[in-house]
């Protein structure tokens, strides 16, 4: 039985899901030479804490190596290759992994030190954590008004 959502931002969430299956399939169909071969696009968690903003990318069989991590103004940009390692000569059965390129970004809350980010690679998934800044005022400047010749 299919959940009924009732509350209006429910339904986007519910629209996007399938739009992101839509796009899923379309990618998988006709993305590639081959069933396996069409963009591999990692899951992301992001969660807050009172200290800190943290994504997690979640990257089995990628090598860190294959991974480039970037800041630019306030979007965290992670880029990568996950590579086919299929066995050549074999019939298979059921093909679900997806290999290929990457690029996921992330909006950075500017309530944030981007200067003291740290990200981790462990197990499949990477880690970047931002700490809050200390004085969150420093985000909201006042701006003196001179007076202008007139």
């Amino acid at each position: 039985m299919a959940v009924i959502p009732k509350e209006p931002l429910d339904w986007l969430s519910l629209l996007h899901l399938q739009i992101d299956e839509v796009f899923d399939y379309i990618a998988r169909t006709g993305g590639g030479e081959r069933w396996g071969e069409c963009e591999y696009l990692p899951a992301i968690d992001i969660f807050e804490t009172p200290d800190e903003f943290t994504a997690e990318f979640e990257l089995p069989g990628c090598d860190r190596g294959d991974l480039s991590l970037k800041l630019c103004s306030n979007t965290l940009i992670l880029e990568g290759v996950k590579r086919d390692d299929t066995r050549e000569g074999v019939s298979y059965r059921c093909l679900e992994r997806r290999f290929g390129r990457f690029c996921r970004a992330v909006e950075v809350p500017l309530t944030v030190d981007i200067a003291a980010v740290r990200a981790s690679f462990r197990q499949g998934v990477l880690t970047v954590t931002f700490p809050r800044l200390a004085d969150r005022g420093k985000i909201i400047r006042e701006i003196p008004i001179e007076q202008g010749d007139e």
